[in-house]
């Protein structure tokens, strides 16, 4: 959703990372590939962040570049590839030997630190299957491979003299996703992406024209253990409890960015690269990654009916320490009312339990109203019976939910974990112990890093001030109003 926001000024519409889409009755996640190109185009009008001759690199979406790589939203339009970029790289023998290297060495550093966290019982853990298999595989690719790509590839721009350049390095993020926020091995990702930026920084002063470097991280990440470390079940789980017996709830409690990012580069290089060795290569990891989605053997659910397993009675989807739950027998959105008539436990069951913060729904009579175990925000009119639900995840928390309650595919219950400010810590709806996607915590507090002489006015609120905020330092800065 904030990429959408940042390159395009507009991220309506994409209430979570996944959805449940009424309309169409199926589950969107804003990293498909197969859907990424028809949500860049609904959201874009043509005068993206990067419009008239910018670059992506390792983005979900283009923002209208001109020249693309790796980004997810154009790797099935065979006119966005660029295969010069690919070829330069992995022609070079020092690039490929160091980045081999580099590649190798991470993934025995992943298992060496994965060893020490346990040997010393480092609490919150994953277990092995989230920090085995494919995952050493996808954490050297996002920290090695894609950070040099996409800093090779920036430096080509900048020597190109290309007005403009966005790159995504999610190095630290997938680190902290499984490993934890403050994790020795997180901070050393950021350790090497700060030297990455000193080149480009350094590249500048060659370049044929100026250039100013932005470093934006446009969320952050809040730690603890997830729900189902916590209290033994997940929220998919939990809803199921809250049911009756012949009410089959579903739900995808893992968002697979890393396996998502992962897909994208290997696609990109299939197509684009020429050498044999190297394309063989990508194939076959990009086999062992269709491989790693598998359920493993023993996380299998129980065998249902074929229509129940494509169409549950409800689904319960997780985005971090949001939690979107949608009732598919009913078209149209679910009110409280009605909710609380068809399904009497579930409101008051996720309300009172210990995990979770808030719920979100609309009321027939009061319109968004947030449930907490011990108070209700009417958010129509800012009213608050007992105490306050929101007390804890921020002054602009009021705000955030009405955008949210506006989209036309909003859930019928949305949920948000609790937030402990005293430990800081709040719980996944998935397996990651480093999570964003909610409220609650650093996960919202992101920051832009930009020059002095680049002016900022006023106060930077969602994803879209950032579009608003850079393409007129690039409107300014193309037509001379500023050095």
């Amino acid at each position: 959703a904030s990429q959408a926001g940042i390159l395009h000024g507009n991220n309506s519409e994409i209430p979570a990372f996944r959805w449940y889409d009424k309309a169409s009755r199926k589950i969107i996640a804003s990293s498909d590939t197969k859907i990424l190109p028809e949500i860049e185009k609904e959201h874009s009008d043509g005068n993206g962040l990067l419009a008239n001759d910018g670059a992506s690199r390792g983005n979900l979406l283009s923002g209208d570049a001109k020249y693309v790589m790796t980004t997810a939203s154009t790797i099935t339009d065979p006119k966005k590839f660029h295969t010069s970029d690919f070829q330069a790289f992995f022609a070079n023998p020092y690039n490929a030997a160091r980045t081999l290297l580099q590649f190798i060495g991470d993934i025995i550093e992943e298992k060496r630190e994965y060893r020490w966290a346990r040997k010393n019982n480092i609490q919150p853990i994953l277990d092995k299957h989230h920090r085995g298999g494919i995952y050493p595989l996808i954490r050297a690719t996002m920290v090695v491979l894609m950070m040099n790509l996409n800093i090779y590839t920036l430096l080509g721009d900048l020597f190109a003299g290309r007005p403009s350049a966005y790159a995504t390095f999610v190095g630290y993020d997938e680190i902290a996703h499984h490993s934890g926020i403050t994790d020795p091995g997180a901070f050393k990702a950021l350790r090497k992406l700060d030297k990455n930026f000193g080149r480009l920084a350094s590249a500048i002063a060659d370049a044929p024209r100026p250039y100013h470097l932005v470093v934006l991280s446009d969320h952050g990440q809040t730690g603890g253990a997830t729900f189902l470390q916590r209290y033994g079940k997940s929220l998919q789980d939990f809803v199921q409890e809250l049911m009756s017996a012949d009410t089959a709830v579903g739900g995808e409690m893992t968002t697979d960015e890393g396996n998502n990012n992962l897909t994208v580069l290997l696609s990109d290089i299939m197509q684009n690269e020429k050498s044999g060795i190297t394309k063989s290569a990508a194939k076959q990891v990009h086999k062992q990654v269709v491989k790693s989605k598998r359920i493993p053997t023993d996380e299998k659910p129980p065998k249902k009916k074929d229509s129940e397993a494509e169409h549950p009675d409800v689904y319960a989807l997780a985005s971090g320490n949001l939690g979107l739950i949608s009732f598919t027998k009913w078209p149209e959105r679910m009110t409280l009312e009605e909710i609380n008539e068809a399904f009497p436990a579930v409101i008051p069951g996720l309300a009172q339990h210990e995990g979770i913060g808030f719920v979100m729904v609309r009321s027939e009579q009061n319109g968004p109203v947030v449930i907490g175990a011990n108070g209700i925000y009417y958010l129509k009119d800012d009213r608050i019976e007992g105490e306050n639900p929101l007390a804890l995840f921020g002054p602009h928390a009021a705000d955030h939910l009405r955008r949210t309650d506006s989209f036309s595919n909003c859930p019928d219950i949305l949920v948000n974990s609790f937030y402990d400010p005293e430990k800081d810590e709040g719980c996944a709806f998935e397996e990651l112990i480093g999570f964003h996607g909610g409220l609650g915590g650093t996960q919202t507090q992101p920051f832009i890093l930009h020059p002095a002489e680049l002016p900022v006015d006023g106060e930077l609120v969602g994803a879209a001030s950032i579009y608003h905020l850079a393409k007129g330092w690039l409107n300014a800065l193309q037509n001379g109003a500023s050095s």
